[in-house]
């Protein structure tokens, strides 16, 4: 808990730190472009004004306090986005089969996923059906079969559960948050490639781990056509798959402006695009790619023979 200093208010589920690497300007306070998939036009938008929400990562304590131990854990965490290990990452070319290197970017990636407010949307989303379901006439079952064992279930804490509070399903979401270390084993596990670009042409959004599968919805991580997309920088995109016959821990030349690449992040996006240059020219360049004969097979090649 946070005893002397003022507890967070503001909560970015995107950090400050990793979108300046976006920036469109070089300020004390530097902007980013922001598009909404909603409507409005672009704007250009202090980096500490996107992708926040007020409490996001606090709980309140019996006496009335908010607990932001879990913002500082993230606050921590967000450091390595301002090491030189990241820097060069996100600029240079780096071996990617580096330990240190990989196991930084997965836990990083991983993080990003789980801490979206979408996650906690989902989980009270699940939470609300599984109280419905078992609150009906028929009640709890006494046990369930896994693994073809029979497991009995112990339903003292029930009630406590089926009452939760937005307080409490937070205080259980922050645990699943802190346990992500099995999403990020399965980024070590999978095959790593970057997209890299001469110019900085790269946008990323307020969803930044872009998750593709052809069957156009999440069929897991260790799925064998799962693949995952993470821009890195303007100039820098990280895609992990499971394609274990193809080359591993390459770089790859980005083509047609990465207009596939940006199509795809942005069509991932909860709501916002995040891009260093004005989102006009991003648009216009994926209408353009989506008008020629290429596209079709653009989408579907990533990062193998042929880079996006």
């Amino acid at each position: 808990m946070n005893t002397g200093a003022k507890p967070t208010r503001r909560c970015h589920w995107v950090p400050q730190a990793y979108l300046k690497g976006f920036a469109a300007d070089n300020r004390k306070s530097p902007r980013i472009w922001r598009l909404s998939n909603q409507a409005g036009e672009p704007e250009l938008k202090r980096i500490d004004k996107v992708a926040v929400r007020n409490h996001l990562y606090t709980v309140t304590e019996n006496d009335g306090r908010r607990n932001d131990a879990q913002e500082k854990r993230f606050a921590d965490l967000e450091q390595l986005f301002a090491s030189r290990a990241w820097d060069r990452l996100r600029t240079a070319f780096v071996d990617l089969s580096d330990t240190s290197i990989r196991k930084m970017v997965a836990l990083l990636a991983a993080t990003l996923y789980v801490r979206s407010p979408a996650n906690f949307d989902q989980y009270k989303h699940i939470h609300a059906r599984f109280v419905s379901e078992f609150s009906g006439p028929r009640g709890l079952p006494n046990a369930v079969i896994m693994d073809g064992k029979r497991l009995e279930l112990d339903h003292s804490d029930w009630e406590d559960h089926a009452n939760a509070d937005e307080n409490e399903l937070k205080r259980n979401w922050f645990e699943i948050l802190n346990s992500c270390g099995d999403i990020a084993q399965m980024f070590l596990d999978m095959r790593w490639a970057i997209i890299a670009a001469d110019t900085p042409v790269f946008v990323t959004s307020d969803h930044p781990i872009t998750f593709l599968h052809p069957d156009l919805r999440f069929r897991g991580i260790s799925n064998p056509e799962t693949s995952v997309v993470f821009p890195l920088s303007p100039t820098r995109v990280l895609c992990m798959d499971n394609r274990h016959s193809e080359p591993d821990n390459q770089y790859y030349e980005a083509q047609h402006n990465g207009a596939a690449v940006n199509m795809l992040i942005w069509q991932n996006a909860l709501e916002h695009m995040f891009s260093h240059r004005d989102p006009h020219s991003v648009c216009a360049e994926i209408l353009a790619l989506e008008e020629t004969s290429e596209f079709q097979d653009v989408t579907k090649e990533t990062y193998t023979d042929k880079s996006l």
